[in-house]
């Protein structure tokens, strides 16, 4: 009997890029579902579907396909928001969840993992959005909890704090940092610097997301450990001090100007996540090793 592909949204991102990258070459059967296709997938060695856009529609393909689990990544992010956003934010990041929460329950999927953000928790508050992407990520967790008491199935979130590492395509820190030092006359304005960095490589996230799918293969969850777990690197940094171990290794000075810009509203000193750290996972990629990798060329690979 052929095993039933674990269902994975997102894919087309940077961290559900890498995940099925990791998943594939360790055996799992993968259904990826997207709102467009992935050229770059074998044929054969993994299913995708479009995303479908009515419950219906949604529960025809669970049942078509009998997925072991749902991992869900898809997401519509922002950090300032426009009118033109909303619609999306609210499709992707709440009515899409919902759909495929619906689903699972009506289909008695096993396990489905929703993905949480530290954004949800300003200032370390059981709940407290920075924006309206947070926000919207909270209303999905939200009905996650309500499915968690009328479903057989079992359903968990994970908390992610920053994350980073080759080939991501996003205009996070480390990549305009590494633009400066490719541009020798350009400077940068920055923060004071003072706000409190929690930053993963992709690899650590990758490996816990398949530790927890394990855990949930094998029922090792108790009610004591709860229902939302969190990634930490279990060393936070500075981001002045993040930039001095990227100076270090890049062997080369930023040219930042520290303090030339003010915080951002809602600027997110301390980051934290709501839950327990997820059972038996510890980050295995320092901070060094992970920037030194991360400078490496990239390799043009998706």
């Amino acid at each position: 009997m052929k095993e039933s592909p674990v269902l994975i949204t997102g894919s087309t991102g940077f961290i559900g890029g890498n995940l099925i990258k990791t998943m594939a070459a360790r055996g799992y059967p993968l259904l990826l579902l997207n709102r467009r296709r992935r050229d770059d997938i074998p044929t054969g060695s993994i299913i995708q579907e479009i995303f479908p856009s009515t419950c219906d529609e949604m529960e025809k393909l669970f049942q078509q396909y009998h997925p072991s689990g749902v991992i869900h990544l898809a997401t519509e992010f922002a950090v300032f928001h426009n009118s033109s956003a909303v619609e999306k934010m609210i499709d992707a990041n709440i009515a899409s969840g919902m759909r495929l929460l619906e689903a699972a329950h009506k289909t008695d999927v096993p396990w489905f993992i929703n993905t949480g953000t530290f954004w949800q928790h300003l200032g370390g508050a059981e709940y407290e959005p920075v924006n309206l992407y947070a926000a919207t990520k909270q209303a999905l967790e939200s009905v996650a909890h309500y499915y968690r008491r009328v479903s057989h199935t079992k359903i968990v979130t994970l908390c992610l704090n920053d994350t980073y590492g080759r080939n991501d395509k996003r205009k996070k820190i480390f990549a305009l940092w590494k633009d400066l030092i490719q541009n020798k006359s350009a400077s940068m304005n920055m923060s004071p610097g003072e706000q409190l960095i929690d930053i993963l490589h992709i690899s650590d996230v990758c490996d816990g997301f398949i530790h927890l799918v394990n855990i949930l293969n094998n029922n090792q969850l108790t009610c004591e450990d709860g229902d939302i777990f969190y990634l930490s690197s279990g060393k936070m940094l500075k981001l002045k001090e993040l930039a001095g171990v990227f100076e270090e290794i890049a062997g080369c000075r930023l040219n930042i100007n520290w303090g030339a810009n003010g915080y951002r509203e809602r600027e997110v000193m301390l980051p934290a996540c709501s839950g327990n750290p997820l059972p038996g996972w510890k980050a295995k990629i320092s901070i060094e090793c992970g920037i030194t990798d991360f400078l490496r060329e990239d390799d043009h690979t998706e």
